[in-house]
């Protein structure tokens, strides 16, 4: 055995040991530590590794599921559990060498969505969407032989969690989310505080970072690698990753078709699923880290709100990957969770679901009605849309024409093309329509702005900082333009 054989052999043993214990973590450095570390230099040349998948023990496979071929691994014995990766654009390969601990009390499913990872970078007839996301898992499902399984979402993947729970539950024999995406529209939500613990010192490396990234001096594993390196790593962790743990992250975690991210991330924030789990009967754990900056400190109260029935466990000592922060609780909670989940009944699935369907199928018909709305502007102009809009609320006083998100979307599409007009008329109705938003204010703001009318400008950062006063941003924009 030769010298770089042994010491891929050594490097994997060490990060297998670190899971089955905290201890190795008494020296880690953490956010709360808040120690400034900037490199002299950008690193150009980074070691290549070779990914966990590669050395630990699994039945490896490519499963077809119709129009696409899904890649897959499989490991241990026991309830079936599928672990869904977030992003939207990661991978499996995030949950190695963790999730190994699992095997041994279930049956683990780990697998790349379509457009990610390893599986086929193929949209399909339709285009990507989290529909389809939600489809393939259950086309998986069926591939693979099972009846029902446990869906277990970290992230973005709590989010297809939630959606595919909501859409099968007669396939679901339980549901976990790891930091998971709320599926909520409550604004309290969004405040990210993933720059808290960033150094000014570190935050100004990082923008150069993106800067050379950005002019095409580096390509995207050195962007991910030495923003990392250079204090990014806390936006999310609580302890900072080894650097061969960074290296594979920037190498195998975040592979994914061009576009991907932003036509999921559109397609999956549209939906509101306040209220759908109230009567859930499916067994459901929630696993939230007390340092997770992703969202507000009030997400996790949210999420638990609006999952009533789900037993749920805070992490005092982690950030957004739990399974990585606090393996050993982690792991521990989840053995007891997988060896207790029962099946719910028939008559309680059939009555939750319905209650499920009604709140997602009017969601379902909004964005089928916006969407038909969005292709007559494009194919007809503003102009008729605008009558049509009008003429639809002479109509439905309180009806929905488009949701607010999507209409944003669509006017940032025009304002990114530099057509200021258009993108202004489709802000202004898009503030008719929701008055009391904040963030309509903001948007119709930003365009004012790049367009040159200061004084409009001014005026609706003004009204956007009078209905949402946590808006930095917004209150940023008004001084400088006061001055």
């Amino acid at each position: 055995m030769n010298v770089k054989m042994l010491y891929r052999i050594l490097a994997i043993f060490l990060t297998l040991l670190s899971c089955k214990s905290e201890r190795l973590r008494i020296n880690q450095e953490t956010i709360l530590n808040n120690i400034s570390h900037v490199e002299d230099s950008i690193y150009y040349k980074i070691d290549s590794l070779p990914p966990l998948c590669d050395i630990l023990d699994m039945k490896k496979q490519f499963v077809d599921i119709g129009d696409s071929q899904l890649y897959c691994e499989i490991e241990g014995k026991g309830p079936p559990l599928v672990v869904i990766h977030g992003g939207p654009g990661g991978t499996h390969h995030y949950f190695h060498p963790w999730f190994s601990e699992a095997a041994n009390f279930s049956k683990v499913i780990y697998y790349d969505q379509r457009g990610c990872g390893q599986s086929d970078f193929n949209p399909g007839k339709e285009g990507y969407s989290f529909e389809q996301a939600i489809n393939d898992l259950d086309k998986l499902r069926q591939k693979l032989g099972i009846d029902k399984w446990i869906v277990c979402g970290y992230s973005y993947g709590g989010a297809i969690a939630q959606f595919y729970t909501a859409t099968f539950p007669q396939n679901t024999l339980g549901m976990i989310l790891i930091g998971a995406s709320p599926m909520l529209k409550d604004s309290a939500i969004y405040d990210s505080r993933q720059g808290d613990y960033v150094s000014d010192e570190e935050r100004i490396k990082i923008q150069d970072i993106y800067k050379l990234y950005g002019s095409g001096q580096i390509n995207l594993r050195q962007l991910l690698y030495n923003k990392a390196i250079n204090g990014d790593w806390k936006r999310q962790n609580f302890y900072r990753p080894t650097n061969d743990e960074i290296n594979r992250a920037s190498l195998y975690e975040w592979v994914n078709d061009k576009g991907f991210n932003r036509i999921m991330s559109s397609s999956f924030s549209k939906y509101n699923l306040k209220g759908v789990f109230d009567s859930c009967p499916i067994s459901t754990f929630i696993c939230e880290g007390k340092w997770d900056l992703t969202w507000s400190s009030e997400k996790k109260n949210l999420l638990k709100k609006n999952h009533p029935n789900a037993e749920f466990i805070l992490y005092e000592h982690s950030g957004h990957s739990i399974f990585y922060d606090e393996p050993n609780l982690f792991f521990s909670a989840l053995k007891k969770f997988v060896r207790q989940v029962k099946n719910a009944p028939d008559s309680d699935i059939l009555k939750w679901q319905e209650h499920a369907h009604k709140i997602i199928g009017s969601q379902k018909l909004l964005f089928k009605r916006e969407a038909d709305f969005f292709e007559l502007i494009k194919k007809e102009g503003i102009e008729k849309g605008m009558d049509y809009y009008k003429e639809f609320k002479s109509r439905n006083k309180n009806g929905k024409l488009f949701t607010e998100a999507g209409l944003n979307i669509l006017g940032y599409s025009y304002f990114q093309d530099k057509d200021y007009k258009m993108a202004i008329l489709i802000f202004k109705m898009n503030v008719e329509d929701n008055p009391n938003s904040w963030n309509v204010y903001d948007s119709l703001g930003e365009v004012f702005l790049a367009s040159g009318n200061e004084e409009e400008a001014k005026k609706n950062y003004k009204k956007s900082v009078e209905l949402n006063p946590s808006n930095e941003y917004g209150k940023k924009i008004l001084k400088e333009l006061q001055e």
